[in-house]
């Protein structure tokens, strides 16, 4: 019997050379994003989800693909945020912030959010440079 995967939205927010991370108390950073709920499509899951996480709404959304990793699934968007747009915590997050490549360096990040970022050619094969436009 096989295992069903979670389904999940996941948005890659840039801002100059930079991208968005959220941080959940005493966990990893990760992309903002969440599991998709029973009628909802994969877009609007990415919508609730980062408004629901970082105050910002989500526009102009590029869809960048779909991925399989672990036991999630994975549909991801990219949207570029103005610098005038800024990200505030909810209640469920209690960090936002925009990391450059050498800045993530530092951090511990969700694997399946790397491997994203990865795949999607967002970070180098060393996990630290980023794509730009």
């Amino acid at each position: 019997m096989s295992q069903s995967k979670e389904l999940h939205s996941t948005v890659i927010c840039l801002q100059a050379d930079k991208v968005l991370l959220v941080r959940k108390e005493a966990s990893e950073w990760s992309l903002p994003g969440g599991k998709i709920d029973p009628g909802e499509t994969q877009l609007e899951a990415a919508r609730r989800e980062l408004c629901e996480e970082t105050g910002m709404q989500l526009t102009d959304a590029q869809f960048l693909g779909h991925s399989v990793l672990q036991s999630e699934e994975h549909w991801l968007y990219r949207m570029n945020v103005p610098t005038s747009v800024q990200p505030h915590p909810s209640h469920e997050i209690v960090e936002c912030r925009w990391f450059s490549a050498p800045e993530l360096e530092q951090v511990t990040v969700k694997p399946t959010n790397t491997e994203l970022l990865r795949r999607e050619g967002f970070l180098a094969v060393n996990g630290r440079r980023f794509q730009s436009d």
